[in-house]
């Protein structure tokens, strides 16, 4: 069976471009009503690590916001995709090209001309190279698999995304966005509570696993005879006491005066994470790590560095 024969699968036309309304990461269920509260809702593909860089907020809290979303009804997730495709030619792309002929020798022909060259790998964005030559995404992804199983090509998928479809949408968006940063709020003192207790039960006078099995609801009827108390003879651990805190006010002064000139740190919450050397995607981006200020107050609780800097402006958040 011929290389051609093997594609009865592609259409002999292109289908016409797709409308406008279809275009998109962000593609409605259907075309745009005439008014606002008619329109559909739609479909989205998040990158999470795009979302984490674009808006500076960490991996892990963006899958637990869009968990919280999707907890309250307003999204639902769908099956993960690949928004990009990695090519490494086995052969020269015009030899294959030379085993087709028509339309379907011409698709081959723009979707290599999509393709991002480097040195050894090509990249072809799925979405975008969909979009220009007017084809479903599902035709260029069944093509390029079906050249890697001829052996005609190296294929390796790359960029995962997350579908998420809208179910409704909010009434209020402030509104939820300030619900959202407060929960986020609460979880970090939650978080920081547990690890106070971490402590307690290290410096407990008294049988530690009991201790913990009361935490949990359940009583042991004396001590185990095996944690640290048990084995220390009845004498509970002497933690240290935390050292006192000082800033150092010559850098709180330099860290004000830097905040004015980068952007990056114009807010108070993002200045006192790059004083105590928080890492942040911002940061990270902007090659800020690097900088002498930048883990300055790393001894500093951080709430504590937080209240002085928005004290040095005047207390507005």
């Amino acid at each position: 069976m011929s290389l051609a024969a093997g594609w009865s699968w592609l259409p002999l036309q292109a289908p016409k471009s797709i409308p406008v309304w279809k275009q998109g990461p962000w593609a409605p269920l259907g075309p745009p009503a005439s008014s606002p509260a008619q329109r559909p809702l739609a479909r989205c593909q998040a990158p999470i690590p795009d979302l984490s860089a674009r808006h500076d907020i960490r991996l892990l809290v963006v899958r637990t916001l869009l968990t919280y979303l999707e907890l309250a009804g307003y999204l639902e997730t769908g099956t993960p995709i690949y928004a990009e495709y990695e090519l490494r030619p086995l052969v020269p792309f015009e030899e294959i090209l030379n085993r087709f002929a028509g339309e379907r020798r011409e698709f081959l022909r723009g979707i290599f001309g999509q393709a991002r060259k480097a040195k050894i790998w090509s990249h072809i964005d799925l979405e975008a190279a969909a979009r220009a030559l007017g084809a479903p995404r599902d035709r260029l992804v069944r093509a390029l698999d079906y050249l890697a199983e001829q052996g005609l090509l190296e294929v390796r998928a790359a960029g995962l995304r997350h579908p998420y479809r809208w179910l409704r949408p909010p009434e209020d968006l402030d509104a939820l966005a300030s619900t959202l940063h407060q929960r986020t709020l609460e979880r970090e003192t939650r978080e920081i509570a547990r690890l106070d207790e971490v402590l307690t039960l290290a410096a407990h006078d008294g049988c530690q696993t009991a201790f913990l099995a009361a935490h949990f609801g359940e009583q042991l009827p004396g001590p185990c005879g095996h944690c640290s108390w048990c084995e220390n003879g009845g004498q509970p651990a002497k933690l240290y006491p935390p050292a006192p805190v000082h800033l150092d006010e010559e850098s709180l002064r330099r860290a004000t005066t830097l905040r004015r000139e980068i952007p990056e740190l114009a807010l108070p919450r993002a200045l006192a994470r790059f004083l105590t050397g928080l890492p942040s995607p911002r940061l990270t981006r902007s090659k800020l790590k690097s900088h002498p200020l930048f883990g300055a107050f790393a001894h500093v609780p951080f709430a504590e560095v937080l209240r002085r800097v928005e004290e040095g402006e005047g207390g507005r958040p």
